[in-house]
């Protein structure tokens, strides 16, 4: 498959003059990520000859299911930042990419003390740590840096000498799926920023097959608009699969989420933060119920369908509510295809949307951005002010919460939703500001 070149110009950082390929990037991420997902599978495989691997949990927060920290989340984050570092050392020591994980220490306060607890995760040869999960050894099958194809009549470079690059990783998305046994759930999701936007994903998911490792990817080129500022172009999206070395045997139900498509999908956790029920009660009253059904007049045929049905689909991990959303439209799309085909109008796609409160980060939102974003350029990502997310390195909470939507009629219910909570004195009070201080809103546009 032939893609447009997206090297990024890096001469600014330190003597390191050369540039960085982000199809190249990406391919060693998802090789990266794949293996990463090994070591998911086979501490799962592990924990369930044993209990003693999930009787190990900890937690950054006490007590807190949703910040439990397993063995597999430092075994999985310590493969992947090898296979990078087998890859683009030169670049990471020169600056020119960054790397943020989850599981570095110093991004968050713990009820751990001293060393890491799960010393086979940080303590052995970093070439028999591959061996003890049964992930494939860089020095033995060397990371793929070409999995997508490149001619020189398809090359399209962005020249910049200010190209900030930073790679996100969150080893498993989802620790308390795990732990509480909704595998299916589980991703491994690393992010590659640029300038602060979301440019390319690979969300691994280790455990929805027996005998595969499944990665959906997505790739944006950064561009600069008139105005100097950074729009995102879709390249190209997909899903891989790879034979997976650690087998593992597959049980459970699979959720039906299937609707009609004129049913708004909401997709959110089980979380008792009131932020999160001020939302819901936002988007059901003041946004979907704003006008009531058999009172919408035929003077405006769109704002009629900005009350759908909806439904309510309780999921859990960051990744997989945003993966969610994106595959629900990639579903839409295609049906709406062979309609119209056959068809010289259809009302507009509902789609889907999905809200989490604060409590995430940028680990968990950088990936499954791209992803989507690749998949559906009109989709937005923002936090529950509709303002952008923050991808600075620095700056890791999402203390504002997450909203994502895609499709025609979700995209403007998220608008209204974060217009709503914008003017919601509870809400800005729960969240921590001041309500004149809200900044009016502003969704992303990516085109």
């Amino acid at each position: 498959m032939s893609i447009p070149d997206t090297s990024i110009d890096t001469d600014c950082q330190g003597s390191y003059t050369g540039n960085v390929d982000l199809a190249e990037l990406l391919s060693t991420c998802i090789d990266a990520c794949r293996r990463g997902c090994e070591v998911i599978r086979n501490v799962r495989h592990l924990s369930l000859q044993s209990t003693d691997v999930l009787d190990s949990v900890q937690y950054k927060i006490h007590d807190d299911p949703r910040s439990a920290l397993t063995e597999a989340d430092g075994a999985s984050q310590k493969v992947i930042i090898e296979c990078l570092n087998c890859c683009w050392e030169k670049e990471i020591d020169a600056g020119v990419i960054r790397i943020v994980g989850e599981e570095d220490e110093d991004h968050y306060s713990t009820d751990l003390e001293g060393e890491k607890s799960f010393d086979t995760a940080f303590s052995e040869d970093i070439m028999s740590h591959f061996d003890n999960y049964n992930s494939p050894r860089p020095d033995f099958e060397p990371i793929q840096r070409d999995m997508f194809e490149q001619t020189e009549s398809s090359k399209h470079e962005v020249n910049s000498k200010r190209d900030e690059i930073i790679i996100f990783i969150d080893p498993m998305d989802g620790t308390r799926e795990f732990v509480e046994g909704r595998i299916q759930n589980v991703q491994c999701l690393i992010g590659i920023t640029v300038n602060g936007m979301p440019v390319a994903g690979a969300m691994g998911m280790p455990m929805v097959h027996g005998n595969h490792i499944e990665i959906a990817y997505g790739l944006l080129s950064p561009k600069r608009n008139e105005s100097e500022s950074f729009v995102a172009v879709p390249l190209f999206s997909g899903v891989k699969t790879f034979d997976a070395l650690n087998p593992l045997d597959i049980q459970y139900v699979k959720q039906d989420v299937s609707c009609p498509d004129s049913t708004l999908m909401v997709f959110s956790g089980d979380s008792k933060k009131p932020a999160l029920k001020i939302a819901m009660g936002c988007l059901e009253k003041s946004v979907i119920g704003r006008v009531e059904p058999g009172n919408i007049q035929e003077a405006d045929s769109n704002e009629g369908h900005l009350q759908p049905p909806i439904r309510k689909i309780v999921a859990g991990g960051c990744g997989n509510k945003i993966l969610s959303v994106q595959r629900h439209f990639q579903c839409l799309s295609e049906r709406h295809n062979k309609d119209s085909s056959s068809s010289s109008s259809s009302p507009p796609m509902v789609g889907a949307i999905s809200i989490a409160p604060p409590g995430s980060s940028s680990w968990d939102t950088a990936a499954p951005t791209a992803v989507l974003l690749a998949a559906d350029p009109e989709a937005r990502v923002t936090d529950l002010f509709g303002h952008p997310l923050i991808y600075d390195g620095e700056h890791l909470l999402n203390d504002c919460g997450v909203v994502v939507s895609s499709g025609c009629v979700a995209s403007r219910i998220h608008e209204r939703l974060c217009e709503g909570l914008c003017n919601d004195p509870e809400f800005c009070e729960v969240i921590g500001v001041e309500l004149e201080d809200v900044a009016p809103v502003e969704c992303v546009e990516v085109r």
